[in-house]
C-alpha cells in the first residue's frame, strides 16, 4: 500500500490518509491530473465514435434514398415498356376492322339507328356526353370485343342514328377493379397511349395530323408537362388523328385535375362537319 508523507513533520501515513497521524497536520491532496488527462482522451474517443456513426448514417441513410429512387425510376421505365406492346394483339383486333371501304367496331357502323344499336348492346344506355348531341354510354363489361383499359364506350347520336364512337381509358385494365391501388398509374397510362399509337399506325398508316410538344422530352419529363397541361404557358397535349376514308381516328392524352386522361374517338366526318363540336 501506498503510504504519504507529512509536509509539517515527515511522519509517512496511509494513502487515504486526510490528515497526519503524528502531528495532525493536513495532507497534501492527490494529483489528479492523469485521470483527468486520460479521461479527457476516453472523451475525445468517445465523441469521436458517435461522430463517425453519425456520418456513417446519413451516409447509409442518403446512399439508401438513393437506390431506392433509382429503383423507382427503372420500375416506371419498366412500366411505360410494358404497356406499349402488352396490348399489340388485342389493339389490332378491336381496332383492325375500321377501314377506308367500312367502318365496323364493337359490331357498330355509321348511321346505325338507335334501335338496332340496342339490339347489339341491349345495356346501352342514354348519357349527356359533352362532346356530341345526343349520346349513349356502353360499359367495358358489355363490349363485343375485349378492350383492355377501356372504361367506357360513348356514342355519338344525331337524328336517332350513330354517327361518333369514344373510347374514354383508364390506369386500371378492368374498369371494375378501380378501387384497387395501381403503382406507375401515369406511366401505364402513357404506355396504353404510346402502344394504341403504334397499333394505329400498323392499320391505318402514318398519322395526317400530330401536336406533340413533348417528342424532344424524356417519359417522364413528357408525362409531367402533359399532366400540368401547359407548355411554355400554353395548353398542352399530344394529338393526332388519322383519315381513313369517311372516318376520322382521334387519339388524344391531355391533362385534367391532376391527372392523365386518354381518349380514342372515331367521327363519321360528313356528319361530324356540320354537327361536331
Amino acid at each position: 500500500m501506498m503510504s504519504r508523507l507529512c509536509r509539517a513533520c515527515g511522519a509517512e501515513n496511509r494513502e487515504e490518509a486526510a490528515f497526519c497521524r503524528s502531528c495532525g497536520s493536513p495532507l497534501p491532496k492527490k494529483k489528479k491530473a492523469a485521470v483527468s488527462g486520460v479521461k479527457a482522451l476516453a472523451d475525445r474517443a468517445v465523441m469521436r465514435f458517435w461522430a463517425i456513426t453519425a456520418c456513417a448514417a446519413v451516409l447509409l441513410a442518403a446512399t439508401g434514398m438513393f437506390v431506392m429512387n433509382r429503383i423507382k425510376e427503372r420500375s416506371k421505365v419498366t412500366t411505360i415498356n410494358e404497356y406499349t406492346s402488352k396490348f399489340d394483339r388485342i389493339d389490332d383486333a378491336a381496332f383492325g376492322a375500321a377501314s377506308a371501304e367500312r367502318f365496323h367496331i364493337q359490331s357498330l357502323w355509321w348511321n346505325m339507328s338507335v334501335d338496332d344499336i340496342k339490339r347489339v348492346h341491349p345495356y346501352a344506355t342514354a348519357s349527356t356526353d359533352p362532346d356530341f348531341i345526343s349520346s349513349m354510354t356502353v360499359t367495358q363489361h358489355d363490349y363485343k370485343i375485349k378492350m383492355p383499359h377501356a372504361n367506357f364506350m360513348s356514342l355519338g347520336i344525331n337524328n336517332g342514328r350513330l354517327y361518333a364512337v369514344k373510347f374514354e381509358f383508364g390506369p386500371h385494365e378492368v374498369f371494375e377493379s378501380q378501387a384497387l391501388k395501381v403503382p406507375n398509374k401515369d406511366e401505364i397510362m402513357y404506355g396504353r397511349f404510346k402502344g394504341l399509337v403504334m397499333a394505329f399506325r400498323r392499320l391505318y398508316g402514318p398519322p395526317a395530323f400530330v401536336k406533340d410538344d413533348t417528342d424532344k422530352m424524356s417519359p417522364q419529363e413528357a408525362i409531367k408537362s402533359v399532366k400540368a397541361g401547359t407548355y411554355k404557358g400554353s395548353p398542352s397535349n399530344i394529338y393526332m388523328y388519322w383519315d381513313i376514308g369517311d372516318t376520322r381516328a382521334e387519339a388524344v392524352l391531355f391533362g385534367h385535375g391532376k391527372k392523365l386522361h386518354l381518349t380514342v374517338r372515331f367521327l363519321y366526318m360528313p356528319v361530324w362537319r356540320l354537327v361536331g363540336k
